[in-house]
Parts: C-alpha cells; sequence; structure tokens
C-alpha cells in the first residue's frame, strides 16, 4: 500500500480536467500575537475572592439613592444584606476611591473600615457565624467616574436630549457595579434580589431592573421604587432617568403572559412604536431555540439611550436609532441584547476569561436570526462576510483568569465565539441535536450557578457522546486557527483495456495542521453537476479519500457551510500519504 501513491500520481489527469474551488477561507492569523497587560497586584485585588470577600454571600442591596444631574453627583445609603460561608471576623466590600464615604453601620453601631483602592475592609464587632444572615449599611456620595466611551469605557453617563432634558445612566460591564454603589464587586456574587429606591429632578422619570413598585413626587423630587424577583449580575443592576415616553404591549407565552414596556425620548414614539414590533419576533424565537424567557414574572424593556446599547437585566439599553440591518433581517441591538437575557443575564460566568460564553452565544444568535428571518444561505453570508471577516486571531479566546480582565477592542470572544458554535454544528451535522446541546445548557445552569467553558464542554460531550477535548484547545485556548492543507484531483481507474470502463475518479488528500496532536475534524466535500456530498474525517495525519460517489460531478467545493478554519493547497501532500 505505500507504493500507492506513485501509482495514484501516474494516472492523475490534469486539475484542469474539473473544477475545483473552495468557499472563502478565514482565519487569518497575523504574525505578531497580541499581548496582555502586566498584571499588577491591584488587578489580582479586584479580580481574586481574597478571604474576606468569600466568607459571605451577598442576598439583597437594598439602594435609597438620589442623584444630581447639575452637580454630576450621586449618594445615599446602600445596605448589603448577606449570608455568611465560614465565620470571620473581618468583610470586605467594594467602592471605587473618588466616592466619599460617611459612615459604615452594622447592626445600628458605626465601624471602623480601612480603604485600599476600591477595596473596603471592614472590622466587625463579633465574628460571623457560618450560615447567618447579617447586613451592613454604607453611607456615601461624591461624583462617580464618567463613562468616556459608554458602554465599552463605562461609568455614569451625562447626557442631555434634544430639549435640554436630563438623561442619566451607567454602563460598567468591565468597571463593575462599585463604580457607582457600594457592592460585593466580583461576577460569582448574585444577589438574589434588588430594591433600587432613586430621587431625580422633578419631571424625570427614573426606569430599573425588574418592577416598579411606586412613584411618588415633591415639588422638588420624583422618587421610583424598583425591585427584582430574580438574581441579577452585579454589572446589570442599573437605572436609566430621563424625560420618558412610555408605552406597552404583551405577549403571550408558555409560561404565561409577558409585559413588554419601552421607554423613549418624545420626539421618537410613533417610530419606536412601529419598530419596536419586532421584539416578539425575537423572542419568541429565543425561547423556542434555548428554552423560556427567563424573567416571566419582570417583563421586557428597552430604554432609549444615547449610546448603543447594553444588555441590563430586564431593561436593556437601546440606542441603535431605530435601524434595521438588511443583512441581518432587524435591529442589530434588539437581536443581540435581548439574547443576553438569556445567554449572560440567566446563564452567567463567574470570570471574565471565559465572556465568550455569553458574547459569542449573544453574537451567534444575530446568525440564528438571519436564518430564521432571511433563509440559511443569508444566514451563512453574515457568518462568513460580517462575523468572520472582523476576527483579531491575536489572542487566545479564553483569556487569564483572577484578574477581572477584558479588553473590549479584542472582539473575539464576540465573533470568533460565534464561529465556534457555527463550527460546531456542522461537525454535529444534525440542528435537532446542536440546539439540543444548548437548551441542556441553558436548562441546567441559567439562574442557578455560573458557568465556565468547562460546563459547556461536558455537555458537548455528553450529548454527542464524543471527546471534543482537542477542538476546543485549538479553538479557545489557541490564537491558531486550523489550517487545512489539503491537494485534489482525478484519478483515470482503468477497470480493462476496453476504454469504455474507464472512471475518473476524484480523490481528494488533506490533513491538518496548527492544531494539538490528535486533532480531527470532518470535512464536507460537495459537487456541482451532480446530487452528492461526501463527508470526510480530516486528521493531523495526511490521508487520500476516493470521491467515487461524486464521478459524475462537474465541478468540487469544500467548506460550503462556512465551518471556521483555514486552508491552504499543498501540491506534496499526495506524497505524504502512508
Amino acid at each position: 500500500m505505500k507504493n500507492l501513491p506513485f501509482i495514484i500520481l501516474a494516472s492523475i489527469l490534469l486539475n484542469s480536467c474539473a473544477i475545483f474551488y473552495h468557499y472563502n477561507d478565514f482565519g487569518e492569523v497575523p504574525k505578531k500575537p497580541g499581548r496582555y497587560p502586566d498584571f499588577t497586584a491591584k488587578d489580582y485585588m479586584v479580580g481574586t475572592l481574597d478571604e474576606y470577600r468569600d466568607c459571605y454571600d451577598v442576598t439583597y442591596y437594598d439602594l435609597n439613592l438620589s442623584v444630581d444631574p447639575d452637580k454630576k453627583t450621586i449618594g445615599g445609603e446602600a445596605i448589603l444584606h448577606f449570608k455568611a460561608i465560614r465565620n470571620s471576623g473581618k468583610i470586605r466590600f467594594d467602592l471605587y476611591e473618588n466616592l466619599d464615604i460617611d459612615s459604615v453601620r452594622y447592626s445600628g453601631q458605626i465601624i471602623t473600615y480601612k480603604r485600599i483602592a476600591r477595596a473596603v475592609l471592614v472590622v466587625l464587632p463579633d465574628s460571623l457565624i457560618q450560615g447567618n444572615n447579617y447586613s451592613l449599611a454604607v453611607y456615601y456620595r461624591g461624583k462617580p467616574v464618567g463613562a468616556k466611551d459608554p458602554p465599552w469605557d463605562g461609568g455614569m453617563v451625562w447626557k442631555k436630549d434634544k430639549s435640554g432634558n436630563a438623561w442619566i445612566g451607567v454602563t460598567c460591564e468591565t468597571e463593575g457595579g462599585s463604580i457607582w454603589f457600594p457592592c460585593k464587586d466580583h461576577l460569582s456574587d448574585e444577589p438574589d434580589s434588588v430594591r433600587l429606591r432613586m430621587t431625580v429632578p422633578r419631571g424625570l422619570s427614573v426606569v430599573s431592573n425588574g418592577i416598579l413598585l411606586d412613584h411618588s413626587s415633591t415639588p422638588e423630587s420624583e422618587i421610583f421604587t424598583w425591585e427584582t424577583l430574580y438574581p441579577l449580575n452585579i454589572y446589570n443592576i442599573t437605572f436609566y432617568a430621563g424625560k420618558f415616553e412610555h408605552f406597552s404591549d404583551t405577549m403571550k407565552m408558555k409560561e404565561g403572559i409577558l409585559s413588554l414596556d419601552y421607554y423613549v425620548l418624545p420626539e421618537h414614539l410613533d417610530t419606536a412604536k412601529q419598530h419596536f414590533k419586532q421584539v416578539k419576533n425575537v423572542l419568541d424565537l429565543y425561547s423556542r431555540l434555548y428554552g423560556p424567557y427567563p424573567w416571566i414574572r419582570e417583563g421586557f424593556k428597552l430604554v432609549e439611550s444615547p449610546f448603543a446599547g447594553m444588555e441590563h437585566q430586564t431593561a436593556i439599553a437601546y440606542g441603535s436609532g431605530f435601524y434595521n440591518d438588511k443583512w441581518l433581517g432587524g435591529d442589530y441591538i434588539i437581536v443581540h441584547e435581548a439574547a443576553h437575557e438569556w445567554w449572560g443575564n440567566a446563564v452567567s460566568v463567574s470570570d471574565f476569561s471565559d465572556i465568550w460564553l455569553q458574547e459569542g452565544f449573544a453574537t451567534y444568535s444575530e446568525i440564528v436570526f438571519a436564518e430564521h428571518e432571511l433563509g440559511y444561505d443569508a444566514s451563512l453570508f453574515y457568518t462568513g462576510y460580517r462575523i468572520a471577516t472582523m476576527v483579531n486571531n491575536k489572542l487566545p479566546v479564553v483569556g487569564p483568569s483572577g484578574v477581572s480582565y477584558w479588553n473590549h477592542k479584542d472582539n473575539d470572544v464576540y465573533n470568533k465565539g460565534a464561529l465556534i458554535l457555527h463550527t460546531i454544528r456542522n461537525i454535529v451535522n444534525d440542528s435537532t441535536l446542536f440546539f439540543d446541546i444548548l437548551q441542556t445548557f441553558y436548562r441546567e445552569h441559567e439562574a442557578k450557578s455560573h458557568v465556565s467553558s468547562a460546563d459547556f464542554i461536558e455537555v458537548v460531550e455528553r450529548k454527542t457522546g464524543m471527546d471534543w477535548k482537542k477542538f476546543f484547545d485549538a479553538y479557545l485556548y489557541s490564537r491558531e486557527v486550523p489550517v487545512l492543507e489539503w491537494y485534489f484531483g482525478i484519478f483515470e481507474d482503468d477497470q480493462s483495456q476496453d476504454s469504455t470502463n474507464k472512471k475518473n475518479i476524484p480523490f481528494f488528500v488533506a490533513k491538518w495542521t496548527h492544531v494539538p496532536d490528535g486533532f480531527n475534524m470532518p470535512v464536507i466535500l460537495s459537487g456541482k453537476g451532480c446530487d452528492a456530498s461526501v463527508r470526510v474525517n480530516v486528521t493531523t495525519k495526511p490521508a487520500i479519500f476516493f470521491l467515487r460517489e461524486m464521478n459524475s460531478c462537474t465541478a468540487f467545493s469544500y467548506n460550503k457551510h462556512y465551518s471556521y478554519f483555514n486552508s491552504i493547497e499543498n501540491t506534496g501532500l499526495l506524497k505524504e500519504v502512508e
């Protein structure tokens, strides 16, 4: 058998006798890799759960705050209700150092504290007892960090609408909730609920997460009280204050009636009433693909904002100018941010190193939405020319842990993350099974625990009965992209001396490079002029595949479904076949 390549070489017809083409190759990898910052002790202080933060779990934030848009200040009382995880005489909460603490009270008693950057270490009069519930009240005030480029470079947003009315909000995904209120500022700690009582100048409205409990007025101010009924990420706790017009709708879900509430600037009311009709279609699709809408008792809200968008739980910031993307089939902000209600808000990570599980899944939701609205071929176009062209491949998708690090300028967690899911779907080659994987992952982890990449890999392996370690090593933990080395030819199979029995059999030689040893991934070969396609399993060892089923095809191609890999033609590959 080792002489086979030479026998084939002697019988190969020129490639010009058949057309071989391929769909767009992706995965260009720059020669110079990216680099992570030199992490400091402050980075680890922010990103790591030290002994004074892992000793307690916040169950409820009770916030009684006020904002002054003229002075750009915020302040008031924040009560942290928590449960002791283990005995400790000290606890730590977080608050940006530019915000002043007036006092910290424990059981009504003023207690001492020490500040190191954003960390506030509190000495308790009595040690916490594991399993018991406690509360801590923090009184503070000051001018919070302003957002330079929301939502990317976050902080408080102080704007005015066209009529000169104040618009106030906050975006703080990477900065953390402690940029505007005292909290245990770590992704792993989600409160079971939050109550926000916010006082603003007269004439403004306040919108926040959850449901509106109360609204009252004084001659100088408006006071709104909102409360959540579900756990939520610390960076998703938010509020919006502005001169809003409110309108509402409902939609029927299997779990009950979902309220839809919209808050927009007065001049956009009529436009928004038409444009936001697509929300029902988006939520219905995701409910069928992923699982039930997670916050049925709190509804779904869009709030017009002066920045593009942010997935604040049940109260999404909307600022895309009521624009529908023709290649997507809908409004990008609605499609992407609504997906975060499932991926990011319900299924949440505990460290930014795995943020692709939120952003990649939301970006993949754009692909499936395009498929739903425009058809499968259109979704492939969106995948290849909108998503794949924006991948950088400078750093691995999974980043460093324990330092609260995520550089939004490296958007591979969005785009490469989505392409990883798209490639998995192609490998599984069964959409029912693929979406069962996503549904299972969602069902087992929504609003109950935090997830890691290992959790998702476990579900993929369980559902498919396959070992996916090498695949995820290649796609998640390396900046390299699998490269398919290939060669295509036609073998003249002379069955007898009678020329009428000669058959021209196409063959394909291939191997994977730039991958871990033992990596394997199927490649689908398609034909034109015939009704045939062949799925071949390619490994790191070169192998030849005779395509007898495709001998009547007039043209041949691979990667018709846009899996994410690169490729090169290797004319010497045939000689490597053992």
